[in-house]
């Protein structure tokens, strides 16, 4: 398998379980939980080869994604 074939296999598992854990956990549905993981900043760097974050856990980046959701919900609050 080519390192590139790898990357973007394991980018799609991450990203199919970062939808999962919203949609299971946070009662969101499949469509816009697809929409808020592909528009945020920790997607971006997931689908950058060069950030390594795509051979990290799913906790790992989750916890990323949940501290973007949380700036982006406190900078409107403001």
């Amino acid at each position: 398998m080519t390192a590139q074939k790898r990357f973007e296999l394991l980018k799609l598992k991450l990203t199919e379980e970062l939808v999962s854990i919203l949609v299971d956990e946070k009662g969101i549905s499949i469509p816009v939980a697809f929409e808020l993981v592909y528009q945020s900043r920790t997607y971006a760097k997931l689908s950058d080869p060069n950030t390594k974050l795509f051979i990290q856990s799913v906790g790992y980046v989750y916890s990323l994604f949940e501290d973007e959701i949380k700036e982006k919900t406190d900078s409107v609050a403001s």
